[in-house]
């Protein structure tokens, strides 16, 4: 009796140390986790990115500390630290948080990052995401995927988010066709990852992963915001435009290669399209930008715009990134203004052509004056031209 007493007390030190040893092994692990910025940045996504994001009357208000005027209307949830740089590039950072009102205080005028093609090219030559295909010279291939695959545009499509697949899908398509009709090389996603809930951007980081292996090396995750309609409206080049707004991650180990690629690609937009991009928004949280050093997140317009002003403010915005990635080529490629300002050259060409046949008309004094001086024109004087070369040959 006494042996089995031993036998069972023996038993009973050996478990509880077995027991000890798991549990300190465990407290290392959690430890060990929580000191890892990454994994601690996938679980501020979870908790940060999704609040309050597509609540019609959930946004978040930046204020001036100074002169108290608002400077943001987001749907994104608000930290003390993060960021923001507006339209005239004023650096904006708050600094307290009370209730739905960030104040913010005015940091200066910056002078965005020139952060340059090649530039981004030497990066990316770094990164262990680089596949085959680039190593072997060939073109920067750009990944377009949406978090949040339900999002829609209520004028354009009834609803604010659609579960089987939202506008911002087609907004997304639209993107990539005018990224290869300006010779960029792409690869889209139209995965919903719905629903939309705090594991959404966990789902997205699966493509994000597919993307990468199929050789995409800069990102954009495709989004519309959730505020008032007027908050994202802008003329650009004398047309009402929907603007763009660019959100970088603070929480991810690539926050100021992001951070540069969205000021740089600002500071293009600026002179292809200028007021098409509303700021810059570096916010708490990864949005799975820890993934790839060259990743935005774009806030194309908010649920109220229309869909169809979406589409036309990504197809601007596609002129910008060829021109980014494709250099003088690119600028080539939209021989310098865009097809925007080509319509504007067309309407002083046509304008201009009026106001001198109204001014024949009047001062020939009849319409067949005027059509027996053009006859004239065209039958003597411009075979004269074409023919003057030649006479002034012979006359030599």
């Amino acid at each position: 009796m006494l042996e089995k007493i031993h036998f069972a007390g023996k038993y009973a030190r050996k478990t509880t140390a077995v027991l000890t040893v798991l549990t300190v092994l465990l407290l290392l692990e959690l430890l060990l986790f929580c000191s890892s910025p990454v994994l601690m940045a996938r679980q501020l996504e979870t908790i940060v990115d999704d609040i309050d994001h597509c609540t019609v009357e959930g946004y978040y208000t930046m204020k001036d500390i100074g002169s108290k005027d608002v400077i943001l209307v987001t749907a994104r949830k608000m930290n003390a630290g993060d960021e923001y740089i507006n339209q005239e590039n004023n650096l904006y950072e708050v600094e307290r948080i009370e209730g739905r009102t960030a104040w913010a205080r005015f940091k200066g005028r910056i002078e965005l990052s020139h952060f340059s093609a090649e530039m981004v090219w030497g990066k990316i030559e770094g990164d262990a995401f680089i596949s085959e295909a680039q190593a072997d010279g060939e073109d920067f291939k750009i990944g377009i995927y949406h978090s949040h695959g339900a999002e829609s545009y209520v004028p354009s499509d009834g609803s604010e988010s659609i579960p089987e697949g939202g506008g911002i899908l087609k907004v997304g398509e639209v993107l990539a066709e005018r990224l290869r009709d300006n010779q960029l090389a792409v690869a889209y996603s139209s995965e919903t990852h719905v629903p939309h809930d705090a594991g959404a951007y966990q789902r997205s980081r699966r493509t994000v992963e597919e993307l990468l292996r199929d050789g995409s090396n800069a990102l954009f995750d495709v989004h519309r915001d959730a505020v008032p309609a007027a908050e994202y409206k802008e003329t650009v080049q004398g047309e009402p435009t929907v603007q763009i707004q660019l959100v970088v991650g603070r929480q991810n180990q690539n926050v100021q290669t992001n951070r540069s690629f969205a000021e740089s690609m600002k500071r293009v937009t600026d002179d292809t399209h200028p007021g098409l991009i509303k700021g810059i928004l570096m916010a708490d949280g990864s949005y799975n930008q820890d993934m790839a050093p060259l990743s935005l997140l774009l806030e194309v317009g908010s649920h109220e715009n229309t869909r169809e002003g979406a589409e036309r403010s990504v197809s601007l915005f596609a002129e910008t990134v060829s021109v980014y990635f494709r250099g003088q080529e690119g600028a080539a490629a939209l021989e310098g203004i865009g097809s925007t300002a080509l319509r504007s050259v067309l309407w002083v060409v046509l304008i201009t052509g009026l106001a001198v046949g109204v001014y024949m008309l009047v001062s020939t004094g009849g319409r067949d004056e005027l059509r027996s001086k053009i006859k004239h024109f065209f039958t003597r004087e411009f075979s004269e031209f074409r023919g003057g070369n030649k006479r002034n040959e012979n006359e030599e």
